[in-house]
């Protein structure tokens, strides 16, 4: 199922931990269409400006998952409303001065973002 032209839910569910600690990354409908808003209002837009893909680290975490990776109790990524994406020149940036966002975190090689 694509969320946007770019983004699909499969990639914003994927999670090695998950596979490696058979965690059902379960979601469901307010979830994925907070995906389908961080995927149209900050992804999409961010990757229409520098012209190249991007690889979703992490997005949607179920309680579990998130428990699992040592997550945050009340992380964006439980709600579907964050992501974290790789360090690239130029994106933090951009994201904090023309994209939505409630939160925006430089983790040294990745960019959590949430909205």
């Amino acid at each position: 199922m694509n969320l946007s032209p770019h983004f699909s839910l499969e990639e914003m569910l994927h999670s090695d931990t998950a596979e490696k600690k058979k965690i059902e990354n379960r979601i469901n409908a307010v979830e994925v269409n907070n995906l389908v808003r961080l995927c149209t209002k900050v992804l999409e837009p961010l990757r229409e400006h520098f012209g190249v893909p991007i690889k979703i680290n992490s997005a949607f975490r179920c309680q579990a998952l998130n428990a699992a990776v040592g997550g945050a109790k009340n992380s964006y990524h439980t709600k579907g409303r964050a992501v974290d994406i790789p360090m690239h020149p130029g994106w933090l940036a951009y994201i904090r001065d023309h994209l939505p966002h409630v939160e925006l975190i430089n983790e040294g090689s990745w960019i959590h973002v949430a909205l």
